[in-house]
């Protein structure tokens, strides 16, 4: 398996204008989102599409950090379906860097992929942070994961090391 990195960026008002339309991800939508979640990893992540299941319960009830269901938008499509989702923790409960919301999970339909919607949910998501008066997010990928890499990287996240803390 490989390492985690860390990434930081400021929060800002969004300047792109949204070109669909999300709602906030709420305890009700864990079925569907599991169900996404769990066709969402490649890797092997859940053994059953109960243990995604279980972890997006998890998620939505706050066991990994209070969920913050405001900067947690979902996209669903023509027929109501989850296609893409951002779930945000107002703060993770065991990693740093402490006090600053974060984007715990990502993910989109293999189908609807290459389309800009989690471009645009992350986009979503930090404008409703600026507005909740955070400055800063953080997200955790995984250092092999090029796609997220480059994705975070052109949204102006930057890699972040215990050490740089003072400096944004």
């Amino acid at each position: 398996m490989s390492g985690l990195i860390t990434l930081i960026s400021q929060t800002s008002k969004a300047r792109k204008p949204m070109t669909v339309s999300t709602r906030p991800a709420q305890l009700d939508d864990a079925e569907a989102l599991a169900r996404l979640y769990f066709a969402s990893y490649d890797d092997e992540r859940f053994a059953s599409q109960a243990d995604a299941t279980a972890e997006m319960e998890r998620i939505l009830k706050g066991e990994h950090g209070e969920f913050y269901a405001e900067a947690s938008p979902v996209v669903v499509d023509d027929h109501d379906r989850i296609i893409a989702a951002s779930l945000c923790l107002k703060h993770r409960v065991v990693t740093e860097p402490k006090g600053i919301p974060t984007i715990y999970e990502l993910f989109t339909a293999a189908s609807r992929r290459r389309e800009g919607l989690a471009e645009q949910l992350i986009r979503r998501s930090i404008d409703q942070m600026f507005e909740d008066g955070y400055e800063q997010v953080s997200v955790r990928i995984s250092e092999n994961n090029a796609a997220a890499l480059a994705l975070y990287l052109t949204l102006d996240f930057n890699r972040w090391f215990p050490e740089d803390d003072d400096i944004l």
